[in-house]
């Protein structure tokens, strides 16, 4: 091989691998390389009661699920309409959470409410509670204009923090049971004769503002789908008496793959194809 075609060999493959580069960290010619946030993931929980989220995974936790369980029947179906969602930034995150959707399917005739009543204590569309981690405040909460997609905003949901708070959900048609139960407006469990729905997505943006170029990524997952009718629910009181452990519904996104990885292994490519050209030579 001559000199000439090595030359050419080496510069179109050098070219490859920096569009490829380009592409794999998403910078345009002239910018900076962002310092991406990796590892990073998210736990979510969901359960009627934010006493029950905040000892998950402590020594107490079985006295408090007990605890809660024992409750009023009637104060369960408004916990149910009003649940308690626990967004936890995992522990080895090197980026904050500073959002959070949450999206009920476009077929469920139900939508986020404000709550029911001034003691209710929502602020928009969330009531924060005393269990979220000092130093993490909820700076915002919205909906979409169909009122089916919530979206929280955060400050200091760092790694290892938690934030802990109520959503509300109401009836699209009047003549409805005016509470329903986020089984069926999340996890697409079916009322009694009928199939299972859709269940709600969710996901969490983490934005790394302290790299060369702020950036954010996004982790999204869907709620396993409840296929079986719940055996007490709206107007299905289950009578005094009867236990009715609380439920904690999981969900969580995995981490985000490191982007550098692909630059680094085509770097590492460019180097052995420049090797084995200069010994062909």
């Amino acid at each position: 091989m001559s000199r000439v075609s090595i030359f050419e060999s080496v510069r179109s493959f050098a070219l490859l691998v920096a569009a490829a580069a380009a592409v794999g960290v998403g910078l345009s010619a002239g910018e900076a390389q962002a310092v991406v946030p990796t590892p990073t993931g998210f736990t979510l929980n969901v359960s009627p009661y934010a006493r029950v989220l905040d000892y998950l995974g402590t020594p107490q936790f079985m006295d408090v699920l007990w605890e809660e369980s024992c409750d009023n029947p009637h104060l369960r179906v408004r916990a149910r309409n009003k649940p308690a969602i626990m967004l936890s930034n995992n522990a080895d995150s090197a980026a904050p959470i500073t959002s959070f959707t949450l999206s009920m399917d476009s077929s469920q005739p139900y939508f986020f409410g404000t709550g029911d009543a001034g003691t209710d204590n929502f602020t928009a569309y969330i009531k924060d509670t005393i269990y979220t981690d000092a130093g993490v405040s909820i700076t915002g909460s919205s909906i979409s204009p169909d009122g089916k997609t919530l979206t929280v905003n955060f400050d200091g949901l760092t790694a290892g923090k938690k934030a802990i708070f109520n959503v509300d959900f109401d009836a699209v048609d009047p003549g409805m049971f005016p509470f329903p139960d986020y089984r069926m407006a999340l996890l697409g469990a079916p009322y009694p004769g009928e199939n299972p729905t859709t269940p709600a997505t969710y996901g969490a943006t983490f934005t790394n503002a302290a790299s060369p170029v702020p950036n954010a990524q996004t982790l999204s997952n869907t709620f396993t789908q409840v296929i079986e009718t719940p055996s007490y629910h709206d107007l299905v009181i289950r009578p005094y008496g009867v236990m009715d452990k609380v439920e904690i519904i999981p969900g969580g996104g995995g981490e985000v793959p490191e982007p550098s990885s692909l630059v680094l292994a085509l770097g590492g490519l460019g180097l052995l194809a420049v090797r084995r050209i200069r010994t062909a030579a």
